[in-house]
């Protein structure tokens, strides 16, 4: 399944004002140049407490204790497994 394929099933089952929010972002992100180097601002607190709201609000509560060093030990497999 590819990524457009994952984000558009997770879209489909969030409320109306929700994806508004995502289109804003989408829309911000199409408008800026291609090859020009971004210097966004800090987000502010509140801005990062409202995407880990909308992110925790879909997450799998019995995945939560797998989440921890998940990236380290998928990096180190990845690693591993293309060294042979």
């Amino acid at each position: 399944m590819s990524t457009l394929e994952k984000a558009i099933g997770l879209m489909a089952s969030m409320p109306e004002h929700k994806l508004q929010a995502i289109y804003t972002f989408i829309q911000f992100i199409g408008e800026q140049p291609d090859g020009q180097e971004l210097k966004p601002a800090p987000p502010s607190s509140r801005d990062v407490q409202s995407v880990l709201g909308i992110a925790q609000e879909y997450a799998n509560p019995a995945l939560i204790n797998q989440e921890e060093g998940a990236f380290e030990r998928a990096t180190a497999q990845k690693y591993a497994a293309d060294r042979y």
